[in-house]
């Protein structure tokens, strides 16, 4: 089959910094740059809900050029997700439902931080309708328009991906920041719940949402994640450079735990086991509970808490024809199927497995594939099961990547090769704090630069 024709290598968030403190590059240059990309592939991408060039220019020319070097995002063009407030711009989570909904008075306080730290707010990127599912129509996946850019934050990644911008925010329930990342071969975080604030931000099912940064590389993220916290970024991922990481153990998730992969994705994920082995300890496999043993209880208890907000803000059932199908159809599913019993039950089962996930990572950083397959066709994407509350894509898209924020670890996904497609395979790397899993991130996305791994004499491993 013929590669897909897929954009080079979007800009590097880290490397674009370094120019713009060395005065090599200004901020409106770089405002330009992004605009012309975007101008010449949002008509095929479709990324953005709300674009503001106007505000992201006065933006720019407002930066003080004193503080280009001590800002960490001086000059950056961001893209917010839309369930995310940014002043001046309407919130609409991509929904009819909140269609003439007023311009936020307010940035959220991730959003803040950013602004803060330097960065240009350029727009609101696409998301599945109130982040509630997997595929984010109509973006597309700049790696190839007939397939998805995965989702909730499919709008922020395919931006990243098709050069739009340098660093974007997405909000993650069951993997809506690293899913989208891996299909369209970009870096995301999901932090720990209660880090970065989630105030202005639309939920989802709040005991399980999380906001995080997005970027082409590690570097970058750890720039935003240093903006969203306030804590420094260790120079040497900053720079670009690549950490000691010897000290550290990795250990990978065993076979029978993880859905079946796509053969690709399989020989990406040995790749990468191999390439972590050689940087730290010698990584042995991890006992953990079958990712797919987390499906139903997740699944209950998120539907039950989205239900619960969407009728605490009046929207359901009130606006029940303005959803879409698909968000109608979840809403409508939780209401005749769930109670409150069930749904204590569920959350009993999820704290229960959630234990075992938890014990693999205490002293060691969990590795596995971030789904286990390519970015899927538009069409594989729109296929129903009669049978079942949820797409089958949301089910196996969210599958691995789900069960970390039911074990409120945090997680960075990491591209970690490409199909015979030529599609990006993702690497998730999941802990229990954020500055370690950069630290691996930053050495791993370094040692592939320079060492590519190849699928050649390996096999599968026994568990």
């Amino acid at each position: 089959m013929a590669v897909p024709s897929r954009p080079s290598r979007p800009p590097s968030l880290g490397g674009t910094r370094a120019a713009l403190a060395l005065g090599e590059l200004s901020p409106e240059a770089l405002l330009d740059q992004c605009l012309a990309r975007l101008d010449a592939s949002e008509s095929t991408v479709k990324a953005w809900r709300a674009l503001d060039p106007q505000g992201a220019r006065a933006q720019a020319k407002r930066l003080d050029p004193a503080a280009r070097a001590e800002l960490p995002l001086w000059g950056i063009p961001v893209g917010v997700k839309d369930v995310i407030d940014a002043a001046g711009m309407a919130t609409t989570a991509a929904s009819a439902v909140l269609a003439g909904a007023r311009p936020a008075a307010a940035d959220a306080p991730a959003v803040a931080r950013l602004r803060e730290a330097g960065a240009v707010i350029l727009g609101k990127t696409n998301t599945q309708e109130f982040a509630y599912g997997a595929v984010t129509a109509p973006t597309t996946n700049p790696r190839d328009e007939h397939r998805i850019p995965g989702g909730s934050s499919g709008g922020s990644a395919a931006a990243l991906a098709a050069g739009h911008c340098l660093a974007a925010l997405g909000t993650d329930t069951a993997g809506s920041i690293r899913v989208p990342a891996a299909l369209c071969g970009v870096v995301g975080l999901k932090p720990r719940p209660g880090i970065v604030s989630l105030d202005g931000v639309i939920p989802l099912a709040p005991s399980l949402d999380t906001v995080g940064p997005m970027a082409s590389d590690v570097a970058g993220v750890t720039l935003l994640w240093a903006a969203l916290t306030g804590r420094s970024a260790p120079p040497s991922i900053a720079h670009g450079r690549a950490p000691e990481v010897r000290d550290l153990r990795v250990t990978a998730a065993a076979f029978s735990s993880l859905p079946e992969m796509e053969a690709d994705v399989e020989a990406a994920y040995l790749d990468a086991i191999a390439v972590c082995g050689r940087l730290t300890n010698a990584p042995p496999r991890a006992s953990v509970p079958a990712f797919a043993d987390f499906d139903d209880p997740r699944r209950a208890v998120l539907m039950w808490e989205a239900l619960r907000v969407h009728r605490a803000r009046g929207w359901w059932p009130d606006r029940a024809g303005a959803y879409t199908e698909e968000t109608r159809s979840y809403l409508q599913y939780a209401e005749d199927n769930l109670t409150g019993e069930t749904v204590e039950a569920a959350r009993r089962q999820c704290a229960k497995l959630a234990a075992g996930l938890k014990s693999a990572t205490e002293r060691a950083v969990l590795l596995a594939p971030t789904v286990p397959c390519q970015a899927p066709t538009i069409a594989e994407a729109s296929a129903r099961d009669p049978s079942q509350p949820r797409r089958p894509i949301v089910a196996r898209l969210t599958r691995i990547p789900g069960p970390v924020n039911v074990a409120g670890l945090a997680a960075l996904s990491v591209p970690c090769g490409n199909t015979t497609d030529g599609l990006p395979v993702g690497l998730m790397m999941i802990g229990q704090d954020e500055a370690t899993l950069l630290r691996l991130g930053a050495a791993f996305e370094q040692a592939i630069g320079w060492e590519p791994a190849t699928s050649a004499g390996l096999e599968r491993s026994p568990d």
